[in-house]
């Protein structure tokens, strides 16, 4: 099958929907399928096309980002001609959708579109945008596709923007070969001194949403044996520092901004629980958590729509209730104090990655409904 995915930005630049897109497309790959990336030139140092990983990355011409959105019209140049059994888009950013469909509704393609997340922009300017972009511009795309995908249920039934649409639920990928239990980290532990010491994890990018502040404000509240390990980068990384020395909990934080993919495995396991506080709607499923549990690590995650479905609350992790440090601290605190709870929970994170999040079992799903447009069309 020729599979075209569109997402607004690709690898190397970092996030949990490109990195969603990647493990398609290398999966897609390996099954056999002739994958194509369409996606946006956001830096001119980027080739226009080259072949990765066995499958072909298109870059289009890009007028520029603004508000963490590439405006690249030249997609809809490159969708029109483009050779496709199935076109398979993903939004938010949202200029690259609206103009994805513009072109596509003269050729008989079907298309389909991931809802990973509602928009978000910030700001008084980016609230009037991203108000204006979605009651413009969102609802003719959703209406121009054949079928609209969440990776939750409970995110779906919360979005205005999706009320009483018919939706697909398939839940985003891991690579379970990679993101594995028993990776041998100890060379990481002691180059960043947390022998004998209890170690909260977190991976993502250091933006507001992610709620790092959050933990930092728990991590003052747990005894001083209790180390964070912060994996990532981003805009919010000088004020988590800051934020760090005026708690006075700097000694017990190692932020890590420069950890590469192939790494990321290894520095997860050296987490005894991971945490993942996040605080907003911009989270429509956590990619990180599943990640997490595919190491075998508990979790405890914020109580909000569609990260919440990630585990059965008790069995593979706990909820937290949003932006209250005390409640963070002390579910972080029951998994610490038990460490045969932790195990357990830990052990079920991982059979449900196998279950549910696997690149075998999301890859299936897809490839089914993507089966299933064709024959409808």
């Amino acid at each position: 099958m020729r599979i075209v995915q569109v997402s607004p930005f690709f690898h190397p630049h970092a996030g949990g929907v490109e990195s969603h897109v990647r493990s398609l497309a290398r999966a897609f790959v390996h099954q056999g399928h002739d994958v194509t990336v369409v996606t946006s030139r956001y830096s001119s140092a980027l080739p226009r096309e080259e072949r990765v990983e066995g499958y072909r990355v298109v870059r289009t011409r890009t007028l520029g980002v603004a508000f963490n959105t590439p405006f690249d019209f030249g997609t809809a140049r490159v969708l029109r001609d483009l050779h496709a059994d199935v076109i398979h888009l993903h939004y938010p950013p949202p200029v690259t959708s609206y103009f994805a469909t513009r072109s596509l509704h003269r050729r008989n393609i079907p298309v389909c579109l991931t809802y990973h997340c509602d928009l978000y922009l910030a700001g008084l300017l980016g609230r009037a945008l991203a108000g204006l972009y979605q009651r413009v511009f969102l609802p003719p795309t959703l209406r121009a596709v054949d079928r609209i995908i969440v990776h939750t249920r409970s995110y779906g039934g919360t979005s205005a923007m999706l009320r009483g649409r018919e939706l697909a639920v398939i839940p985003s990928v891991v690579d379970l070969d990679w993101f594995r239990p028993g990776l041998d980290s100890s060379d990481l532990r002691r180059d960043l001194g947390l022998e004998g010491q209890r170690v909260l994890g977190f991976t993502g990018r250091l933006v507001p949403h992610k709620g790092v502040d959050v933990i930092l404000q728990a991590l003052a509240q747990l005894p001083d044996d209790v180390v964070l390990l912060v994996v990532g980068a981003g805009p919010r990384l000088p004020s988590l520092v800051g934020l760090a020395r005026r708690l006075g909990v700097e000694s017990r934080v190692r932020f890590c901004a420069s950890v590469t993919d192939d790494d990321l495995p290894r520095y997860l396991s050296l987490a005894d629980v991971f945490v993942f506080p996040s605080q907003s709607r911009l989270e429509g499923f956590g990619l990180a958590v599943a990640e997490a549990m595919a190491v075998g690590l508990p979790v405890v995650i914020a109580d909000m729509p569609g990260v919440r479905e990630v585990i059965e609350p008790g069995r593979e992790g706990l909820l937290a209730e949003p932006l209250l440090a005390g409640d963070l601290a002390a579910k972080v605190r029951t998994l610490l104090d038990d460490p045969a709870l932790a195990r357990r929970m830990g052990a079920a994170g991982r059979r449900r990655a196998e279950e549910r999040y696997g690149l075998a079992t999301v890859t299936a799903q897809l490839i089914s409904l993507y089966e299933g447009l064709r024959a409808a069309g």
